[in-house]
């Protein structure tokens, strides 16, 4: 233990106090006495049990030799099979992701890892997506200070020994239900870009990730909005799904959607379509129309003298509304890859309406 804290760096839950800091310099004071009063009585038995310290000294080099010889076995097969398992890759470098050179389908889910430690979300989307229907793409983006395209990057620099061992398990994953996965590194700079990217040049309708260690899913969801919202047309709208740990699912629509209204929203909107088609020559009026007109009043009173009472009204509806109704539940059971959301649903109003289309929502991302 005592070795160990001096070879070991990474951080610890707790260590033995007391610990003095010299100069920069940990000096373990309660380690080094626990091993110093061990060491007195080792030494104490040795000069006064002599035939118990020659057994125990001869049992443990004994198991020492065993531990020795079986370690060394292990290593050796184990390194035979990760090589055999590595040279299954086969790296083809392209300066941009295209799903033609590919052979990816339309429609495909976009799986993002970076720990080999923890793939549930990509067994979550292996028990649900049909590979014969649906492609799976499994991407791994390797932050890199040169970006991609701009500088002709070395294969060791794009797949390292952490990406191999990481597709090693994921492939292994994949086998284990039988199903087919493609792998893909895309070195870049921001990992959010290169998420959003990726999944606009391969057409993914969806893209799965696990829960982060250091963000929540709604943090995670704004971070890729953003992203999308930086990225250069043209670009298409995807679903965004975190998975936890505890197999419990939260959906995100990156890029323009429909937004989730709540059920005295609609009513209100119906009530108004209501008493206003009372009014003189107001017969031919639609819910949208209603919705158009509230929106364009709102956005000429945010430009106005009213932005601070409004923005003062939104953030105490937020807080309101934050815990009650997260971003991404609209109510409807949740959206899997195997079932992405057809972007020409349409409600009963909008059907009826459909002939007299307003302009285009304008895009809303992120919580």
């Amino acid at each position: 233990m005592l070795v160990l804290r001096f070879k070991y760096k990474g951080e610890r839950g707790w260590k033995v106090p007391p610990n003095l800091r010299i100069a920069g310099h940990e000096i373990p004071l309660g380690l080094a006495s626990v091993f110093l009063v061990l060491l007195s009585v080792a030494i104490v038995n040795l000069f006064t049990k002599s035939l118990a310290t020659e057994a125990g000294v001869g049992f443990a080099a004994a198991f020492f030799l065993i531990f020795t010889v079986s370690e060394r076995s292990n290593r050796h097969k184990h390194a035979l099979a990760e090589q055999q398992m590595r040279e299954h890759f086969q790296l083809l470098q392209s300066d941009t992701v295209e799903r033609s050179r590919l052979g990816i389908r339309p429609g495909n889910v976009l799986v993002t890892v970076r720990d080999y430690n923890t793939l549930s979300h990509l067994k979550w989307v292996l028990e649900r997506a049909d590979t014969d229907e649906q492609d799976i793409v499994v991407m791994s983006a390797r932050v890199s200070q040169f970006g991609t395209a701009a500088y002709d990057l070395s294969t060791e620099q794009i797949f390292s020994d952490y990406e191999q061992q990481l597709f090693t398990r994921a492939v292994s994953v994949a086998e284990s239900f039988g199903k087919h996965v493609s792998l893909l590194v895309v070195p870049a700079r921001d990992v959010w870009s290169a998420i959003v990217q990726t999944a606009i040049n391969l057409e993914s309708s969806a893209v799965v990730s696990g829960l982060s260690s250091k963000m929540s899913a709604e943090e995670q969801a704004f971070a890729l909005g953003r992203a999308w919202e930086a990225a250069a047309e043209p670009k298409r709208q995807f679903v965004l799904q975190i998975v936890h740990p505890d197999a419990k699912v939260d959906t995100f629509r990156i890029g323009p959607h429909t937004p989730a209204m709540k059920t005295e929203d609609v009513h209100l909107i119906h009530r108004l379509w209501l008493n206003i088609t009372r009014e003189p020559g107001m017969d031919k009026l639609h819910h949208h129309d209603i919705v158009t007109e509230a929106l364009t009043r709102f956005a000429r009173d945010y430009a106005g003298r009213d932005r601070s009472d409004i923005l003062r009204d939104l953030r105490k509806t937020s807080r309101d509304t934050v815990h009650t109704r997260p971003i991404g539940d609209d109510g409807k059971p949740p959206v899997h890859p195997v079932m992405p959301p057809h972007e020409d649903q349409h409600t009963a109003d909008d059907t009826a309406d459909e002939e007299d289309q307003g302009p285009p929502t304008p895009p809303v991302v992120g919580p």
